[in-house]
């Protein structure tokens, strides 16, 4: 017979990622060992082996499931009955907003995923690269003709966007719901009208 999932499966489960992410981005993903993780979430070394079977399991776990998550959110907005400005406008705050809160998961991303195995990084990069396309799209729908037969261009124009974003990220991590709501207007006004008409 199976052993039965214990209730605070879950729970604890979390747990371990939520504490994880936190010392793998703050003490680093080399120096933080699976009985710090332990010590952290106050459970024991064998506790942590009974979810995962090492560091590089649980580097997949939060990485995953923030992606996953970051990727369904922005692309699962309804925003059929939207210009294709408003679409763009409404993309731009919700991805502010689904930053916040993920500062560590942020960081592992950017600086940590070559850690894992080619395969895991390849389905890691497959949502960022799900997230790209989807604001690519958006983009190339405000000018068409702009970016008509132009994929470097497009390209282009889509990180520069992304990197206003991830600007605010690095430099205003503890910003709340307004600061970024107030920040994706800016980018929405600066990309769609230009500057004289901030």
């Amino acid at each position: 017979m199976a052993r039965p999932i214990a209730k605070d499966y879950g729970t604890k489960r979390r747990l371990i990622l939520n504490q994880a992410a936190r010392l793998f981005a703050n003490e680093g993903f080399d120096r933080t060992s699976v009985s710090r993780v332990a010590q952290a979430c106050e459970i024991s070394k064998a506790n942590v082996y009974h979810y995962y079977g090492g560091k590089d399991e649980i580097l997949f776990d939060i990485l995953d499931a923030y992606l996953s998550g970051l990727r369904d959110r922005i692309v699962g907005m309804d925003l059929a009955d939207q210009t294709a400005q408003k679409r763009f406008s409404l993309t731009i705050t919700e991805i502010l907003l689904a930053y916040q809160g993920a500062d560590f998961e942020h960081r592992l991303q950017a600086n940590v995923m070559g850690h894992l195995p080619p395969k895991q990084q390849a389905i890691l990069q497959g949502y960022q690269k799900d997230l790209v396309s989807h604001l690519s799209g958006l983009v190339s729908g405000i000018a068409p003709q702009v970016f008509e037969g132009d994929k470097p261009k497009l390209r282009a124009a889509t990180m520069s966007v992304f990197g206003m974003l991830n600007w605010f990220y690095m430099w205003n991590p503890n910003a709340d719901e307004n600061a970024r709501k107030d920040y994706g207007e800016l980018v929405s006004k600066l990309c769609l009208n230009g500057v004289p008409n901030l």
